[in-house]
Parts: structure tokens; C-alpha cells; sequence
């Protein structure tokens, strides 16, 4: 089984021009989910963990560390009846969530990767108002005002041009439509990313730096894996334990920040719905 293992991809993108990273990522994406078709895994984030977890149905709690990311980073956003699109959808684990417990009228998971897109068009076939893409962030394969909600959860790192992928999401969302946005980034990386939302034409509802959660999300892993109570292979990124601490010290000592941001569209009278 290949694991979440970073290292394996990194030689690769520093030896590629910038024009090149994507097919890099689709690759290495490609390559990973190739060989999960028999696995159960739904999530490949970092997980989240609040202080006062939310209820959830029992059929989801196994995923709760993972699904907690997606509420905080969704930030209370009304998804009843909206066309909802999913961007990086990966192994379509929230998309299947949101689309079962949030009412949206529609919910299109878009991923660069066509392994990604048919194992989840195959693995949720039954959900009828979700429904899964091939699509590069860079260039959404959508018309202008096609979509109420956009969220984008711990993909970004990997896009080329973050300020060309926020121009995407600007064309494709219609006015009074929201924005919601989270991953991690090095300190100054999320300078330059601040520094784009404001500049997006998009207005900056909040943002906020949620590392304490993520680092409960992994010190529960880890520390799970450690007594023997999780195996490494139930979760995609935890291929070791020693690996695990790596990412843990990192977003400990301030190597790493993981934040959230939900940014709104102006309407057509130049107010926020």
C-alpha cells in the first residue's frame, strides 16, 4: 500500500518548471488512488478537532476528526438548496457528506485527477445530487455564475498561481455567493495568500488560524497509532509514527499555519447578500 508520503513527489516538483507541477500532482494522485480502489479510505486531510465536537449520525463518527474540518472550514455557511461545488474533491469523502446532510440542490466534486473522479463517481453513484469532474483549479471547466457556494479544503499548496485560482472562483461563483477556503502553509506563504484574497475582488467575511485544532487532530492519531488503538493504514497519511511527529512538530513549532477563510461576492447592487 503507498502511503501519504510527501517525499516521494518532492524531488519531482522542485525539478519541474512551474507550468509543469499540475501534471506533477496529477501523476503522483493518480499513481496513490490507482491502488485504492479496494480501500475504504474517504478523507485525506489532516482532520480537525474542536473543543466541543458537533453531533454527528453514528454511520460518521469513524470520520469525525476529518468531517470536523470541513464544518469549521464551511463556517456555518446555509447550503440548503444551493449549487455547491467542491474544489480538489479528492477521494470524495466531504462532497458524499455535505451532499447527504446539508440539502444542497446540487454538488459537483472537480479533481485534476481522472483516478480520483472515477472512483468516486463509482464509490457514490447512489447520492443523487452529487456528481463528480475532471477539472484543473486554474481553469474550472464551469460557465460564468455557476455556482452559490464554493469550498476548496487543504489543496492549494499544490496549485501553481494561488491568485489565478481565486480569479476562477470569482467567474464561476454568482453574486452574493461565498467562498470557503482552507489548508497550510508556511508563515510567509500565507502573507503572499492574504494579500490575494484582499486583492481577489472577493470581501474577506473571516479568517482565521485553526493549527490548534489540526494539531489535536494529529496528536489523537498519533497518539491512537502509539497504544496500538489505530493502524496506520486506516487513516492515508499516517504511514509511520516517526513521519506523524515530523508534521506534528512542524505545525508546533510555527513551521506550518493551517487557516480558514470564508470570502463573499458582492451582488449586483454592490452589497453582500
Amino acid at each position: 500500500m503507498t502511503q501519504w508520503d510527501i517525499e516521494d513527489i518532492t524531488p519531482a516538483l522542485r525539478d519541474s518548471p512551474p507550468d509543469r507541477r499540475n501534471q506533477v500532482w496529477r501523476d503522483w494522485y493518480n499513481h496513490l488512488i490507482s491502488q485504492l480502489d479496494n480501500c475504504d479510505y474517504r478523507f485525506m486531510n489532516y482532520g480537525y478537532l474542536g473543543r466541543e465536537g458537533p453531533e454527528l449520525e453514528p454511520s460518521d463518527e469513524a470520520d469525525r476528526i476529518f468531517i470536523e474540518l470541513y464544518q469549521v472550514t464551511l463556517g456555518g455557511t446555509d447550503l440548503t438548496d444551493k449549487d455547491v461545488l467542491d474544489i480538489s474533491s479528492g477521494l470524495g469523502g466531504g462532497a458524499y457528506w455535505i451532499s447527504r446532510t446539508c440539502q444542497p440542490s446540487s454538488l459537483v466534486g472537480m479533481d485534476l485527477s481522472p483516478e480520483a473522479v472515477g472512483l468516486c463517481s463509482k464509490r457514490y453513484s447512489d447520492q443523487h445530487n452529487l456528481r463528480f469532474v475532471v477539472g484543473d483549479a486554474e481553469s474550472l471547466p464551469f460557465p460564468d455564475n455557476s455556482f452559490d457556494v464554493v469550498y476548496n479544503i487543504e489543496a492549494s499548496h499544490c496549485y501553481t498561481n494561488f491568485d489565478v485560482f481565486l480569479s476562477e472562483i470569482f467567474r464561476v461563483l454568482r453574486a452574493g455567493g461565498v467562498f470557503c477556503w482552507s489548508d497550510f502553509q508556511s508563515r510567509t506563504s500565507m502573507e503572499k495568500i492574504e494579500s490575494d484574497f484582499e486583492n481577489s475582488g472577493l470581501d474577506i467575511v473571516s479568517l482565521n488560524d485553526i493549527t490548534d485544532g489540526v494539531l489535536r487532530s494529529l496528536d489523537l492519531v498519533h497518539k491512537a497509532i502509539s497504544e496500538g488503538k489505530l493502524d496506520s493504514n486506516q487513516i492515508i497519511w499516517s504511514s509511520d509514527t516517526d513521519s506523524l511527529q515530523d508534521v506534528i512538530q512542524e505545525f508546533a513549532g510555527g513551521g506550518r499555519s493551517y487557516h480558514c477563510c470564508n470570502l463573499s461576492k458582492k451582488n449586483s447592487i454592490g452589497s453582500k447578500i
